[in-house]
């Protein structure tokens, strides 16, 4: 009796193990990334620039760029980017209604790299539409956009990677500047400005 027992017990365990099945679940987690972009332009220094012309040579030869004249701004950006300038007008004279404009085209500039890998600028960094290693002096224009930076790659960093200087100069008849000297315009005793506009956007 107990042999008959335990081959009745052993039969139900076979069977029971011949049609157990395997229990399985799956679940769906959802995953998702926002990517917020960081584009952010500050001016460190040279905020507001302003000549001041007031001797013969100055009117002959114009003035040339010293830190007094220079704009220093940083770019904080989470992918490549393009700096762009232009001006609003030209010079529009503000004491005397009489005096309409100064052509702006005898306000120069040459970018400058300033940030804390100067060995990559090169290879980094389209600089004024020129090799920075060969800057020279490009006028400024009304309403028509100067890519003064381009980033080539890599360029999305912190400020201290992405530091420039704008160096500005006057009626020096450099590079792409107005060919005539201030002297020779004839301009009217004035105080005469513009506003230039810098304008940081995304590749």
């Amino acid at each position: 009796m107990r042999k008959v027992s335990f081959l009745i017990f052993a039969s139900i365990l076979a069977f029971g193990s011949v049609n157990a099945q395997a229990i399985a679940d799956n679940v769906t987690i959802p995953v998702s990334v926002t990517i917020n972009s960081i584009l952010r332009m500050n001016v460190v220094s040279g905020g507001n620039i302003e000549f001041v012309i007031n001797t013969l040579d100055q009117y002959q030869q114009g003035v040339f760029n010293t830190d007094r004249y220079t704009t220093t701004f940083t770019v904080a950006a989470s992918q490549d980017f393009d700096v762009e300038m232009w001006s609003d007008t030209e010079f529009i004279g503000a004491d005397d209604p009489t005096n309409n404009w100064m052509p702006v085209d005898n306000l120069g500039w040459i970018i400058e790299y300033d940030g804390n890998d100067p060995g990559a600028v090169d290879s980094r960094y389209y600089l004024g539409g020129q090799n920075p290693s060969v800057a020279t002096a490009q006028k400024m224009e009304v309403g028509t956009p100067l890519a003064i930076i381009t980033s080539l790659t890599e360029g999305a960093g912190d400020v201290l990677q992405n530091r420039f200087k704008i160096r500005w100069e006057l009626g020096t008849m450099r590079g792409t500047m107005n060919t005539l000297s201030l002297m020779q315009q004839n301009l009217n005793a004035d105080r005469y400005t513009a506003n230039i506009q810098l304008v940081l956007r995304a590749q």
